[in-house]
């Protein structure tokens, strides 16, 4: 039996194809994304910390979301920024591709804000340890 890898296809915000490529099913977004020189920035390293590492999850939006994501954004919308109850936003650190993605990185590397680089490098777990819960927003 021929099991096929999922296929994620990185779009900017104009719907444009940039890249595709597969990657093996499980793997945390976030680690795929920069394993293919993808720009995004991720400032804390992947660990929940910061919102730099967020995508638009534009096909196969997923059902769920982990907590840390959930508090996170929550906060965020408490702060004044409603843009964080978006149904597919979400922290490419806190999801794994199981299917087929297209994705849109929201935060690009920008020499002038990001004056220590794209960022940290990942882990390939979910940090800190997931705990899955239904997509709310």
């Amino acid at each position: 039996m021929l099991l096929l890898m999922p296929i994620i296809t990185v779009v900017d915000m104009m719907g444009t194809v940039e890249k595709e490529f597969e990657v093996e099913k499980g793997t945390k977004l976030l680690r795929a994304l920069i394993d293919q020189d993808v720009d995004l920035v991720h400032t804390c390293g992947g660990n929940a910390k910061c919102t730099t590492y967020r995508v638009n999850i534009d096909v196969c939006t997923s059902n769920k979301e982990t907590v840390a994501q959930k508090e996170l954004f929550a906060k965020k919308v408490a702060q004044g920024l409603p843009q964080f109850m978006a149904p597919r936003m979400f922290l490419s650190c806190q999801l794994t591709v199981e299917h087929d993605m297209e994705v849109s990185p929201m935060e690009r590397y920008n020499f002038v804000i990001h004056d220590e680089g794209v960022g940290k490098d990942a882990t390939d777990e979910i940090t800190p340890d997931p705990i899955w819960v239904d997509l709310e927003r």
